[in-house]
């Protein structure tokens, strides 16, 4: 009887004098018994922690981690190797700990049996892993808005935001090859903006931003959602028309654009009514057409609306000088 007697004694002895911290816990998480270490970490007399809650001594953050990741394991696995959470002491300090369970079946009811060792150094490093981790994130990301900012840089106007001539030729380009495979034509529409030195000259060139900025809004509101409207250089502007099904479009698309800047502007003070000449174009495409024999449509396309806008330029001078 002595014997067993001072084993139980020396095995109380051990529970509650050990380094490290112990509890007993239901299966619910509801603490059955807890050594004087895990005691004085939580700053909880001898005893207290008994008929609390495991979670209660954790921050939110830690209780959260533990329903989602040690309950499911311990129900599929029966333990826990190891889990690095944080204790709540005494006025609201954080201990970090590592945490190993066993889940015991023997008895009654499942009951977990939990070590906690004190882990400063491992959750001061897994820390400084997680902030050093989002520090690369974020500079991924501002990395990655750079170029997407760059890229847009370099297929935009900046005074427009239009695309630019580079972004027309690619867009023209997947037009034609698109056109080709469905049996459609491709139409252009080559702008420029009538008297348009006469503005830089009177009223300046701040002016003149002023007056492509309205002609570019004025040409994105003329034309369809397919359509797209390039600022190609100066006063000139592209209007692709990817599809078109009939010859028609082309027209009912040109007369848009025409009409966009019938009304008056006000810029710099002075009311203008601005006018553009405009050129058309179009093309099939044949369904055999290789990457080369599309460059060679798009420059020849290009080349004939920009010809037909001078003709039509032309025409206007001769008009108003017979006026």
């Amino acid at each position: 009887m002595t014997r067993t007697s001072t084993t139980a004694v020396d095995y109380r002895e051990l529970f509650n004098q050990a380094p490290a911290g112990y509890i007993v816990a239901g299966a619910d998480g509801t603490i059955l018994a807890a050594n004087a270490t895990m005691c004085a970490w939580t700053g909880i007399p001898e005893g207290g922690l008994d008929g609390t809650r495991l979670l209660d001594l954790m921050p939110a953050g830690d209780r959260l981690m533990y329903r989602t990741h040690a309950g499911p394991k311990l129900e599929r696995d029966g333990h826990l190797a190891e889990l690095s959470i944080e204790l709540l002491g005494p006025d609201g300090q954080r201990r970090p700990v590592l945490l190993s369970v066993t889940r015991t079946v023997g008895g009654a009811k499942p009951t977990d049996l939990m070590i906690f060792f004190a882990a400063p150094e491992r959750r001061r490093y897994e820390r400084e892993l997680a902030s050093a981790h989002r520090r690369l994130e974020d500079a991924e990301a501002d990395r990655a808005q750079l170029l997407q900012e760059a890229h847009h840089r370099a297929l935009h106007d900046p005074l427009t935001g239009l695309p630019n001539r580079r972004h027309l030729g690619e867009n023209l380009l997947a037009a034609l090859a698109s056109a080709g495979e469905q049996r459609n034509r491709v139409g252009v529409l080559f702008c420029d903006v009538n008297k348009f030195k006469q503005v830089n000259d009177t009223l300046g060139h701040a002016a003149g931003d002023q007056v492509l900025e309205h002609v570019a809004l004025m040409l994105s509101q003329a034309v369809r959602g397919a359509d797209t409207v390039s600022r190609y250089s100066g006063d000139e502007f592209v209007v692709l028309i990817p599809c078109l099904e009939h010859p028609a479009e082309l027209e009912a698309v040109a007369g848009r654009v025409r009409g966009c800047l019938a009304g008056a502007v006000t810029i710099a003070g002075s009311e203008l009514r601005l006018g553009m000449s405009v050129g058309q174009a179009d093309t099939a495409v044949p369904a055999d057409a290789d990457p080369a024999a599309h460059k060679e449509l798009a420059t020849a396309l290009l080349l004939a609306a920009d010809q037909d806008m001078y003709r039509v330029k032309t025409q206007m001078r001769g008009a108003a000088g017979a006026g």
